[in-house]
């Protein structure tokens, strides 16, 4: 066992034997008042890292027992997209192959999700510019951009 809670190690077992997240958050014995909190909450603590740790360190003797490799899950896929180009009807075996992925730890699904309730009405220029470069990623700006011309239709001048 690791350094987790009782709960997070219940959590973590639930998500092998395959229930979802939130049924799994849910059954550990966390408390949320809706199921979407539930799931919120444990969106945010399957990305907590030793969850990850937790969870791949369960997933290995299951991926051993079953012997899927990143080898086998690379033949299978060369051999689906073989039988695609003449059947034209494999993306229920695709999904089916990327979830075995999944579950063998060989493939590691990722998303990010950032929620920011920003209402520009209340910044200034500058602190909209700061708070679009403080992103850090593509599309943040230097300086805010205005229109050339008054812009009538949205309020803009």
């Amino acid at each position: 066992m690791s350094d987790l809670s009782e709960q997070q190690e219940r959590f973590c077992r639930y998500i092998i034997e395959g229930l979802t997240q939130t049924e799994a958050y849910k059954r550990a014995g966390f408390k949320a008042k809706t199921d979407d909190v539930a799931g919120a909450n444990a969106s945010r603590l399957i990305g907590n890292d030793r969850i990850k740790a937790r969870l791949e360190e369960l997933r290995k003797p299951i991926a051993a027992e079953a012997s899927v490799t990143l080898a086998w899950l690379v033949k299978r896929a060369i051999r689906i997209l073989d039988a695609a180009e003449e059947d034209r009807a494999h993306s229920a075996s695709v999904a089916a192959l990327k979830e075995l992925g999944i579950l063998s730890g060989e493939r590691v699904e990722r998303s990010e999700r950032t929620n920011r309730n920003v209402t520009v009405d209340d910044l200034s220029d500058s602190d909209l510019s700061a708070y679009l470069a403080s992103d850090g990623g593509e599309g943040a700006i230097e300086a805010p951009v205005r229109p050339s011309k008054p812009d009538t239709l949205h309020g803009i001048h």
